[in-house]
């Protein structure tokens, strides 16, 4: 629901306040059930991709993917193939839809693991206008959600939920506006802001594709609008379904 609340100050209009603030609770109720209908719709099917990180600054990144869920989270592996200066880089994303999330990278310069921190992920993803902190799950409680309207995006009539964070000096941004087609839960478009309010990142999905029956988001594109530059990230060769050993997600794998 958008719109600051309306004072009224007479007995007559109070009832009226009444009414506005039980729509606005369903409102929230129902942007709440959307974003969360969203998240649940996610498939756990594992799948392993070649990846292309590029940016308009001309450099290029190329990395392999593997993806798993495990138990009660989901976990990423990433290895960086090329350039040679960025080879053999590594991180595992732990993705747990209760508890602390964990990122770990693997510097091969000084061939040992780091956790990352709170600091780090809010820093550029291998220098691009992705952060980690963009990469993994937030979790579902800490945020409030409310409607913010309607809008086309990308051809898809989509509903604008805005998620606001409850501990805001935690919080990488101030608030995320994101575009779902509701029809097929499909999130085109995420508004970052930054502390000041102000715009600072626009994610958007520029390719959908269909692989052995998965929705598989080819293309995505992250710009800065503050620093006027961008980012974007190809998945190549998408398998679903391959043999990836559990040990493949543990911090120790790292190292191998």
């Amino acid at each position: 629901m958008k719109g600051a609340w309306i004072r009224l100050f007479c007995l007559t209009a109070a009832a009226l306040l009444l009414a506005a603030s039980v729509s606005r609770a369903a409102d929230e109720g129902d942007a709440r059930d959307l974003m969360k209908r969203v998240l649940d719709a996610v498939p756990k099917t594992a799948f392993s991709a070649k990846a292309k990180l590029t940016s308009d600054r001309g450099w290029v990144r190329e990395l392999t993917m593997s993806h798993k869920h495990l138990n009660d989270f989901d976990a990423t592996y990433m290895e960086v193939t090329a350039p040679m200066d960025l080879k053999d880089t590594r991180f595992l994303l732990l993705d747990r839809a209760v508890g602390r999330d964990e990122q770990f990278i693997y510097v091969p310069s000084i061939k040992r693991t780091i956790q990352v921190s709170a600091e780090t992920r809010k820093q550029p993803f291998l220098g691009s206008d992705f952060y980690v902190y963009d990469m993994v799950r937030p979790e579902f409680d800490a945020y409030t959600y409310s409607f913010a309207g309607e809008e086309t995006v990308a051809g898809h009539a989509c509903k604008l939920v805005q998620s606001v964070p409850k501990n805001a000096a935690e919080d990488l941004y101030s608030k995320t506006l994101v575009a779902i087609d509701p029809t097929d839960l499909t999130v085109w478009r995420t508004q970052f802001f930054d502390q000041s309010g102000k715009l600072f990142k626009v994610w958007t999905l520029e390719k959908l594709d269909k692989i052995d029956g998965n929705s598989t988001p080819s293309t995505q594109k992250m710009v800065n609008v503050q620093d006027k530059h961008e980012s974007e990230l190809q998945l190549l060769e998408v398998k679903y379904n391959p043999d990836l050993p559990d040990e493949m997600f543990q911090r120790s794998y790292l190292s191998h």
